[in-house]
C-alpha cells in the first residue's frame, strides 16, 4: 500500500512539475518582443557613416520596416539632424556622408524592397492626444497628401483593424504620419463616422 500511494505522489508531482513548466514556457513566449528586421551592417564607406553617424542614437534594425525611395530617406535623414534622442541632440552628418548613406539604404531598402511588417501596439490614448477636426485634417493634410488627396483618406470606409493595417503600410512606403500619431488618428478616423 505504501508503494502505491508513494508512487502516486510521485506521479501527482510529475504532473504539477509539468504544468508549472509549460506555464512558464507560455508566459516566456507571451512576454517575447515582437520579431525585428534582420539589418547587417555593411562594410565599406556605408558601414563608417553609420557608426559615425547613427548608432550613437538607434540601431539599424528599424531600417528593415522602411521601404523607401531617395527623397523619402532624405526626408528622414533630415529629421534626424533635429531629433533629440537624450543621448545628442541629432545627427550633424556631413553632405558627403548622407550621399553614401543614401545610396546604401536606397539600394537595401528601396521603394522595390520588401519591409518587415511592424506589430501594431494599441496603447490607451489620454484626453490630450485626442485630435479635433482641425487637428486631423492638418495631420493628414501634411502626411498623406503627398501621394493622394485628403478625399481618399477621408472618403475610405474601413474598420479600425483596417486603418492601423494601411497606416503601418503606408509609413512604411514614406507616408508622413508618425509612428506616435498613428493611434490617435485611427480613434478620430473611426470616431467621425460612428464606425
Amino acid at each position: 500500500m505504501g508503494t502505491i500511494r508513494a508512487a502516486a505522489r510521485g506521479s501527482l508531482l510529475l504532473a504539477l512539475c509539468i504544468v508549472s513548466i509549460d506555464a512558464a514556457q507560455a508566459q516566456f513566449e507571451n512576454n517575447r518582443r515582437p520579431p525585428r528586421p534582420d539589418v547587417t551592417l555593411p562594410d565599406g564607406p556605408a558601414r563608417q557613416v553609420i557608426l559615425r553617424n547613427c548608432t550613437k542614437c538607434h540601431g539599424i534594425d528599424e531600417y528593415g520596416y522602411y521601404a523607401l525611395d531617395r527623397s523619402h530617406w532624405d526626408a528622414v535623414i533630415e529629421r534626424m539632424k533635429t531629433a533629440k534622442s537624450g543621448l545628442a541632440e541629432g545627427t550633424d552628418i556631413s553632405d558627403a556622408d548622407k550621399e553614401i548613406l543614401l545610396d546604401w539604404l536606397v539600394a537595401e531598402y528601396g521603394p522595390d524592397s520588401e519591409p518587415l511588417a511592424r506589430q501594431y501596439v494599441i496603447r490607451p490614448l489620454e484626453d490630450f492626444e485626442l485630435l479635433d477636426d482641425a487637428g486631423a485634417t492638418e495631420l493628414i493634410q501634411t502626411g498623406c497628401s503627398e501621394c493622394h488627396g485628403v478625399d481618399t483618406v477621408l472618403d475610405a470606409n474601413l474598420t479600425v483593424e483596417e486603418w492601423r493595417l494601411r497606416l503601418m503600410l503606408e509609413l512604411s512606403r514614406g507616408g508622413g504620419v508618425l509612428i506616435a500619431d498613428t493611434e490617435p488618428l485611427v480613434q478620430w478616423l473611426i470616431g467621425r463616422d460612428g464606425r
